[in-house]
C-alpha cells in the first residue's frame, strides 16, 4: 500500500503507482511524461509527485500480454474508486489519506522501456537532429554575388550568357571534325590523329570547368573589422575619413617596403598583389583579371588551369586548320581536279568551314595564350601589367614575388601545388 500527500494530488485527478524515473531524468521529466502517456495509456502522469516517489517498490522492464493489460485496469479502476471515497471523507472534515491498494497474486508489473528504448532517450536523440536541420552551412550565408551549386562544392558568378557562348565554341567545332572528318583521317591518315585530338579536347573541357566552377581564391570576409580605438584613431586624424574605413598598413616582405590597403566592402587588409573584384565583390588573392567568358575570377587557385584552357583551345585550332587542309587536299588528289574554292567547299564542305571558322578564332585565343605567356615569363598580373600602362612607367613597382629568372617565375605560377580554399563552403557556421 502506498500512500501520497494530499498537498501534492488534486482531489479531481486520480493516482496511479507509475514507474520510477532517475533524478538525473527530472530536468526534462515534461517531455517525457508526455511521450510516456502516449505510449502507456495513463491518463493520470502528469500529477506523479516524483518527490515521494522514493517508496515505491523496484519494477521491472516486462511485456504483458492483452490479458495482463486487462487485469492491469481492472486494478486501477478500483485505485480510483479507493481515491474518490478517501477525497470524499476529506470534505466532511476528517483528515484525507490517499491509499492504493495492490493484490500480491493478481498485480502485474508497470510496462516500462529499457534504458535505450526510454522516452528520454528518444527525446535526447530527437534534439540534436533538429538542431542540425536547423544549422546553416556557410555558402549560404556568403556575401558575395556567387552562385554555389552542388551543396557549396562547385561556385560560379551570375551571368551565364557568355559562359555559354564560349562552351559553344568550344564543343560545336570538335564534335563537327570529330564526326565528318577523323573518320577519313583514321582510315586514309593514321588512327592516332583522332586519339589525339580527343585527348586535347577533353583536355581543354576539364580545365575549362574547372576554372568557371572552382574557387579562384576568395578572401573570407570581417577578418579586420573596426574597434573602438581604430574609429578613435580615424576620427583625430587631421584627415575626414569615415570611421569605419582603417587606414593603411606598412609591412616589410623580404626587406621591401609593402602597403597594405583596407577594404571597406570586405573589412580586410587586402593581402599583396590582392584585388577587389567588382563583378564578384570579392576580395581574390593574386586576382589576375574577371573573366566574363568563363563566368569566374581568374585567381591563385584557378590561374593554372586558365592557362591550360586557353593553351589547349589554341592547340586544337591548330590542330584542327591544319587536318582539314590535309582532308581536303587528299580529297583533290585522289580526283585530280582543279584546286578551285568551289569544287573544295562541294568536295569537304565540314573541312573546308572549319578550317576558316577555327582561323578566325586562332587569332583571339592564340593572341590571348601569346599574352599570358608573357606575363608568366615577367611574372606580373594583368592588373599590374595595366597599372604599369597607366601610370607609364617603364619599371614596374618594387615587388618581392618578381624574379629576372624566366624559369623561375613559370615554375612559380605553373609549378606550384593549388592552395586550399579559405572558405570552408560546406561547413557548418559556428
Amino acid at each position: 500500500m502506498y500512500q501520497s500527500n494530499d498537498n501534492d494530488v488534486s482531489p479531481e485527478l486520480p493516482v496511479t503507482a507509475v514507474p520510477v524515473i532517475s533524478q538525473h531524468q527530472q530536468s526534462n521529466h515534461r517531455q517525457v511524461l508526455r511521450l510516456a502517456r502516449g505510449l502507456t495509456h495513463q491518463e493520470s502522469l502528469e500529477n506523479f509527485d516524483f518527490n515521494n516517489s522514493q517508496d515505491l517498490p523496484p519494477t521491472l522492464t516486462t511485456t504483458t500480454t492483452s490479458g495482463q493489460q486487462q487485469k492491469q485496469k481492472k486494478i486501477s479502476d478500483n485505485n480510483i474508486k479507493n481515491v474518490s471515497d478517501s477525497t470524499t471523507s476529506g470534505d466532511n472534515g476528517s483528515p484525507a489519506t490517499t491509499t492504493t491498494s495492490h493484490n500480491s497474486t493478481a498485480a502485474t508489473p508497470p510496462i516500462l522501456f529499457s534504458d535505450h528504448h526510454h522516452p528520454s532517450h528518444i527525446y535526447e536523440q530527437q534534439q540534436p537532429q533538429k538542431q542540425k536541420q536547423k544549422q546553416q552551412k556557410n555558402y549560404q550565408i556568403f556575401g558575395g554575388r556567387n552562385k554555389f551549386f552542388c551543396d557549396g562544392r562547385l561556385m560560379t558568378s551570375r551571368e551565364y550568357g557568355a559562359f555559354t557562348v564560349t562552351l559553344i565554341l568550344l564543343i560545336a567545332p570538335c564534335i563537327l571534325f570529330a564526326v565528318f572528318t577523323c573518320p577519313f583521317l583514321w582510315k586514309e591518315v593514321h588512327p592516332s590523329i583522332p586519339i589525339v585530338f580527343a585527348y586535347v579536347f577533353i583536355l581543354a573541357l576539364v580545365s575549362m570547368i574547372k576554372t568557371s566552377w572552382s574557387d579562384p581564391g576568395i578572401i573570407p570576409r570581417d577578418l579586420d573589422t573596426p574597434t573602438t580605438d581604430d574609429r578613435n584613431n580615424n576620427n583625430s586624424s587631421s584627415i575626414s575619413i569615415n570611421s569605419d574605413i582603417l587606414l593603411p598598413k606598412e609591412i616589410r616582405i623580404k626587406d621591401m617596403s609593402w602597403t597594405l590597403k583596407y577594404c571597406e566592402t570586405c573589412r580586410i587588409y587586402r593581402p599583396p598583389r590582392a584585388s577587389h573584384c567588382r563583378q564578384c565583390d570579392n576580395c581574390v588573392e593574386n586576382e589576375d583579371h574577371h573573366c566574363i567568358w568563363l563566368n569566374n575570377c581568374i585567381g591563385k587557385r584557378n590561374y593554372r588551369s586558365f592557362f591550360v584552357c586557353i593553351l589547349t583551345s589554341s592547340i586544337l585550332c591548330l590542330y584542327i586548320i591544319a587536318f582539314c587542309l590535309v582532308h581536303i587536299l587528299t580529297v583533290l588528289q585522289e580526283d585530280g581536279s582543279d584546286l578551285s574554292f568551289g569544287y573544295m567547299f562541294s568536295k569537304a564542305p565540314v573541312s573546308f568551314v572549319l578550317a576558316i571558322v577555327c582561323f578566325v578564332l586562332l587569332f583571339i585565343v592564340g593572341g590571348l595564350t601569346l599574352y599570358h605567356c608573357s606575363l608568366i615569363m615577367r611574372g606580373v598580373t594583368t592588373h599590374e601589367q595595366l597599372r604599369a600602362h597607366i601610370m607609364k612607367a617603364k619599371d614596374y613597382p618594387s615587388n618581392p614575388y618578381i624574379s629576372d629568372n624566366p624559369f623561375i617565375n613559370i615554375t612559380r605560377v605553373l609549378c606550384q601545388p593549388q592552395p586550399k580554399s579559405y572558405l570552408g563552403r560546406r561547413k557548418f557556421v559556428d
